[in-house]
Formats: C-alpha cells, structure tokens, sequence
C-alpha cells in the first residue's frame, strides 16, 4: 500500500472525524435550555432526525409524506417511522385534503412549530459562528477548499 501524503492524510483524518461527530446531546441541552417549560421535556427527547423531518415539514405550508421523502433523502420506510414518532409525540398531524383522501399530508403542531423554531434559531447562532470562521480567510483559500472536497467527494463515489 503506497503512503498517503501526510497533509491529505491530516485532511481524511479530519473529515472522519466530522463524519463521526453526532451533536445530539448538544443539540438537545441547546433546545433544552431555551425551550419553555412546557415543551423541555419533548426537546430532550427528540433526535437530530426527527429535527430535520420537522424543519422539512415546517418549510411547506402542506406536504405529503411522498414529498418530504424527496425533501430529506431518508427511505420512504424511515420517513414514515419517523413521521409516526413525530406524530406520537404530538410535534406532527397527519391529515387529508377533502377532495384527495389517498394522499396523507403533514403539517407541525403548536408544539412542532415550536421546536422547528427553535431549532432553526441553533442552526441561525452556528451559522453565524461558521461565518466567523470563514471570514479568517480570504474567498480563494474558501473557494480552493470547497475543491478540494468536491474532488475527494468524487473521487471516494467512483
């Protein structure tokens, strides 16, 4: 096996390490502690994938379950456990249209809209906090960079 160069070896070393990072439990305190006391008990309980289907679900004013598989790239069976939990928890309705009784929609609760906000109020503060980070550099080092990670991205799909 030939070496592996030790700045590229530095650089798959370090997306490994961001693939492998889960942020739930931070995610979860973060919404915990802005959270009302009557919705802390949901947001420490939920996952970051429940998260994302909420968010998918909050952007549309109604959208069908078909819809939101296009819209966060899980399989259909894991959108529908998902929705179900969503459901359990009372963060989602599930619904038809008066004229279309095949097609099941989804829109958020109160509660549901509650923890999408507030989950795009984390996203909103972390991106600011990237933006920062990103201003430490000038637009070409960037630009190189996300090059550089469309390179290896095609490089590992081949």
């Amino acid at each position: 096996m030939s070496k592996l160069n030790p700045l590229l070896q530095q650089i798959d070393s370090e997306l490994h390490r961001y693939l492998a990072f889960d942020d739930t439990k931070k995610v979860q305190e973060h919404l915990a502690q802005v959270a009302p006391a009557a919705a802390k008990h949901i947001v420490s309980k939920i996952s970051i994938t429940e998260l994302d289907v909420l968010q998918a679900i909050s952007c549309a004013s109604s959208l069908r379950i078909k819809e939101l598989v296009a819209a966060t790239y899980f399989p259909q069976g894991t959108v529908s456990k998902i929705v179900n939990r969503l459901v359990k928890k009372k963060l989602v309705k599930k619904y038809h249209q008066p004229n279309n009784k095949k097609d099941v929609y989804l829109k958020l609760t109160e509660h549901g809209c509650l923890v999408a906000d507030l989950h795009e109020q984390y996203h909103t503060q972390k991106n600011q906090q990237l933006n920062q980070l990103g201003a430490t550099f000038n637009n070409t080092d960037l630009i190189r960079l996300a090059q550089i990670l469309h390179e290896i991205n095609e490089l590992r799909e081949k």
